[in-house]
C-alpha cells in the first residue's frame, strides 16, 4: 500500500476522534528490585498457576507482562514487544502474540545461552487494527515510556536485547534512544518512526528483517504523526538486514522455522550466523 501525498481530512478527523475517545489504560505497576522473593510474590499474585506473570490488567483490552526462564539469574534478558490488534485475549492466541512469542524464542535462546529469560511484554495498549489511530504514532508515544521504565528497571548485569513486531517496533523505535540495550530486533516493520539508524539515538545494534511472504504496510515516510518513517530493510535506513525466510507477518517466531532461530541468535549473541 502506498502512503498518499496527503492525508485526507476525513481520516484525521478520525484518528483526532479516535484518539480523543480512546479511553484511559491504566499503567500496569513498576517494578520493585527483582529479588528471588519479589518475583515469587509478583508471580503468586497473577493469580495464573503455572505462569510467571510481573503484571496483569483486565482493564479495557487488558495488559499483562509474562516471564518464561528465571529472570532473577538471567544473564541474557530478550523483550518481545508485539504489534497491533494483541491484547489479553490474544495473549496466547498466534506467534505474534506475546505469550506464544516469548515461549517460542525462549526455547531457541535457552539452547543457546542456558541462563536467558524472555519476557513477553504487553505493557501498552496497541492499536486496533480498524482503529485509525494505527496510521499515526500517537499508541507508540504511549507506549514507549512504558517500555523504557520497564527495560531500565531490569537488572542491570544482564544483556538486554529488544525484539519487536509489526507496529511493536514503532514502540520500540521511541524508547530505545539511551537504552542499555545490545540489539533492537524488528520484524515485519512498518517503521521506526525515523529516517535512519541514527535517528534512533542508540547504540544498540539495529536489525530488520522482512518475510518474503509479509504485506506489511510501509508507507516509507511520516507527515506529522502519520506513517512510520522510513522502510528499515531499505538500503538507506542503515539497519543491519537479516533473512526472514518465506515469513508471513504473524510465522517470524514458528518454532522449528529457520528464522526463529536467527532470531534468536541475534537477540541473545548479536549476530545472525
Amino acid at each position: 500500500m502506498r502512503l498518499p501525498r496527503s492525508v485526507p481530512a476525513a481520516v484525521l478527523l478520525a484518528a483526532l476522534a479516535a484518539a480523543a475517545g480512546r479511553p484511559q489504560v491504566d499503567a500496569l505497576p513498576p517494578l520493585l528490585p527483582l529479588t528471588e522473593r519479589v518475583l515469587a510474590e509478583r508471580y503468586a499474585a497473577s493469580g495464573w498457576p503455572g505462569r510467571q506473570f510481573l503484571a496483569i490488567s483486565r482493564k479495557g483490552d487488558g495488559q499483562a507482562i509474562e516471564v518464561v526462564g528465571d529472570l532473577a539469574s538471567a544473564r541474557t534478558i530478550v523483550v518481545y514487544v508485539p504489534g497491533s490488534g494483541q491484547s489479553l485475549r490474544s495473549f496466547d492466541g498466534s506467534y505474534e502474540g506475546p505469550g506464544l512469542a516469548a515461549r517460542a524464542l525462549h526455547g531457541e535462546a535457552a539452547a543457546i545461552e542456558p541462563r536467558t529469560a524472555v519476557i513477553g511484554w504487553l505493557g501498552y495498549d496497541p492499536p486496533d487494527l480498524i482503529n485509525p489511530e494505527i496510521l499515526t504514532t500517537w499508541p507508540a508515544e504511549r507506549g514507549a515510556g512504558r517500555l523504557r521504565a520497564f527495560v531500565r528497571a531490569l537488572p542491570g548485569r544482564a544483556r538486554i536485547g529488544l525484539v519487536c513486531h509489526s507496529y511493536g517496533s514503532v514502540v520500540c523505535g521511541r524508547a530505545v534512544a539511551g537504552l542499555r540495550v545490545s540489539d533492537l530486533v524488528v520484524t515485519g516493520s512498518p517503521g521506526l518512526g525515523a529516517g535512519t539508524a541514527g535517528e534512533l539515538g542508540t547504540r544498540a545494534r539495529v536489525w530488520a528483517g522482512l518475510g518474503s511472504r509479509d504485506d506489511v504496510w510501509r508507507p516509507g515516510v511520516s507527515l506529522g504523526p502519520f506513517g512510520f518513517g522510513a522502510d528499515p530493510v531499505s538500503p538507506g535506513f542503515g539497519a543491519r538486514v537479516f533473512d526472514a525466510g518465506d515469513a508471513r507477518h504473524g510465522t517470524y517466531l514458528r518454532p522449528g522455522s529457520a528464522t526463529l532461530k536467527r532470531i534468536a541468535r541475534i537477540a541473545v549473541t548479536g549476530s545472525a550466523g
